[in-house]
């Protein structure tokens, strides 16, 4: 299953939930509402959340996608590429996906999880 575009929509907030749940609340630029539930997620890293979140895109990747570059950036640590190596293999090799969040205006981050499922 594909994410539908939520180019110019908006990223209206989360919830972390119990045993690793994240719920992003979406709506598309035609103003339809949509959960994005994560299970699963090892780590998150959101940044620049205002009034009014404007999305450019969202992209998922899949395990064998993820770069090292990724891993830095989710784990806040630039310029560790031994260490990050180890955490993309691990991630990798468990199977992990990865979220990007990807802004016009606002909020933008990238989360490490298992699986998804989106909901009106």
């Amino acid at each position: 299953m594909q994410i539908p575009s939520f180019h110019d929509g908006g990223f209206d907030g989360f919830r972390i939930g119990p045993d690793k749940q994240v719920q992003l609340y979406l709506t598309t630029v035609k103003r339809e509402s949509f959960v994005l539930t994560l299970e699963g997620v090892e780590v998150m890293t959101l940044t620049d959340i205002k009034e009014g979140n404007i999305i450019l895109n969202l992209v998922i990747r899949r395990d064998r996608e993820l770069t090292i570059c990724d891993i830095e950036q989710l784990y806040g640590m630039p310029n560790n590429p031994t260490v990050a190596g180890n955490l993309l293999k691990a991630a990798a090799d468990k199977g992990f996906q990865l979220l990007e969040i990807n802004p016009s205006y606002g909020a933008e981050g990238m989360i490490l999880f298992r699986t998804w499922k989106l909901q009106p």
